[in-house]
């Protein structure tokens, strides 16, 4: 079972209050079931930064089911030492983006001898304006991540390029490479 957990503003929830003040939109985090798209659990926050201290109390409301053995999946904000601790005690797993709010473990990820990983999948197609390539790599850590529990890093690499389905104009490749981690 895999359960991603992710925060969104409410749309049409910004307004401005009787005095004039504009007021920032609700915010909630959520986890949502990724095999029957059921949202499970959810929490106010107050706003975007605080997504990180309403992760544990988020679980929490997952009272009565099994958690054992879960995988959870979260954006780069979640890559918190403390969370994975968290996951760990309750016998969860976790897959974790790793972006510039890690810039330590994001230069120890880019530095793996990625060149010499055989690609574990690749994907193409075209869609909603553009051609897209994905390229993923899995390599298993055995040291020099210093991230606890970590047992694999991933590198996904995504290739774009506009494409016109109307005058098949195509444009200039864009390529952007994402790293992950998982227990």
């Amino acid at each position: 079972r895999v359960l991603a957990v992710d925060g969104k503003t409410v749309r049409g929830s910004r307004h401005t209050d009787a005095g004039g003040v504009a007021q920032p939109g609700r915010h909630l985090l959520a986890v949502i079931d990724q095999h029957s798209r059921v949202v499970l659990g959810q929490v106010k926050v107050e706003g975007k930064t605080n997504e990180i201290t309403a992760f544990t109390p988020l679980l929490d409301t997952l009272r009565g089911i099994d958690l054992t053995g879960v995988v959870i999946t979260a954006d780069a904000l979640h890559t918190q030492r403390d969370h994975v601790d968290d996951l760990r005690q309750r016998g969860m797993h976790w897959l974790l983006t790793v972006k510039g709010n890690q810039p330590r473990l994001r230069r120890q990820l880019a530095r793996l001898p990625w060149r010499q990983v055989e690609t574990a999948h690749r994907s193409a197609e075209t869609s909603h304006g553009r051609r897209e390539i994905r390229i993923l790599k899995v390599v298993t850590i055995a040291a020099g991540i210093e991230f606890p529990h970590a047992a694999q890093a991933i590198q996904i690499t995504r290739r774009t390029r506009p494409v016109s389905a109307r005058t098949g104009h195509r444009g200039k490749w864009r390529t952007e490479t994402v790293y992950a981690i998982t227990d």
